[in-house]
């Protein structure tokens, strides 16, 4: 009966792209740090235009910003496969730090994730850890690997590694409770919903969260005031539309 957002990490990372780090990698002038940024603008809104933008550009020399650009473009479209194949070959190509070609190997199990390809993405993103144990947002994509696997206890375990890194995570936090929600563990799915939202009150998976539980436990009248929340909130959201999937299924249940 409970609707959840499917991919939830998924929904905060695709496009958190790290610009500032590819601009400085080549050390590139102010402009093309520029047009990087507008083009990864555009990849989110309209990526058939970004695409084109970004072929463009790197026919001028825009090299692996512009490379890069294209790919979060292809995400856009729904490209998902000939995406992780090219954030691999970036990776490789990259006269970089490993931990920022792990972010890129990790931009790549995103892709192979939505392409529906689990074990491509779980080689990626293992791979993207070996580089660096440090940095949280590796374990969060490797936790949403699992998840789609069906495997939460391993997701549970590498979003705690996740938190550690960073405790003010409310998306870490919220994809977390989802995963404890699965596994039946009802306090430790409340609790993390409940810190999520001590960090950010109006975090919509999170509260989306919080209602599933509530309603998991008997108080409808509860669940219904933080989907709400979340319609007001964030109107147009995912969060928000399965809010009112999960409001109108206890609207049935009433009658």
């Amino acid at each position: 009966m409970i609707n959840v957002i499917r991919n939830l990490s998924l929904l905060f990372m695709v496009f958190a792209l790290p610009a500032q780090v590819f601009a400085g990698e080549n050390s590139a002038p102010v402009a093309e740090k520029d047009n990087y940024r507008e083009c990864l603008n555009m990849a989110a809104n309209n990526p058939k235009g970004a695409f084109d933008e970004a072929t463009r550009w790197e026919s001028l020399g825009g090299g692996h910003a512009a490379r890069y650009c294209a790919l979060a473009a292809l995400m856009g479209m729904g490209r998902y496969g000939e995406a992780a194949q090219g954030f691999e070959r970036l990776a490789d190509a990259l006269n970089s730090s490993v931990e920022f070609k792990a972010k890129i190997l990790a931009r790549g199990a995103e892709a192979w994730l939505l392409f529906g390809d689990n074990q491509n993405a779980l080689q990626a993103i293992d791979t993207a850890i070996r580089m660096n144990t440090e940095d949280a947002e590796l374990f969060v994509v490797r936790a949403q690997v699992f998840a789609a696997m069906g495997a939460f206890w391993e997701a549970t375990d590498d979003l705690g590694r996740a938190i550690s890194i960073a405790p003010h995570d409310a998306d870490a936090l919220a994809f977390r409770a989802s995963a404890w929600r699965q596994l039946d563990v009802m306090d430790l799915a409340e609790e993390d919903a409940k810190r999520a939202l001590g960090i950010v009150p109006t975090h919509p998976a999170a509260l989306l969260e919080l209602g599933n539980i509530l309603r998991i436990q008997g108080d409808n009248a509860g669940a219904r005031q933080k989907w709400l929340a979340i319609i007001s909130a964030w109107p147009t959201s995912e969060a928000a539309r399965a809010a009112q999937t999960n409001i109108e299924l206890l609207d049935v249940a009433k009658q």
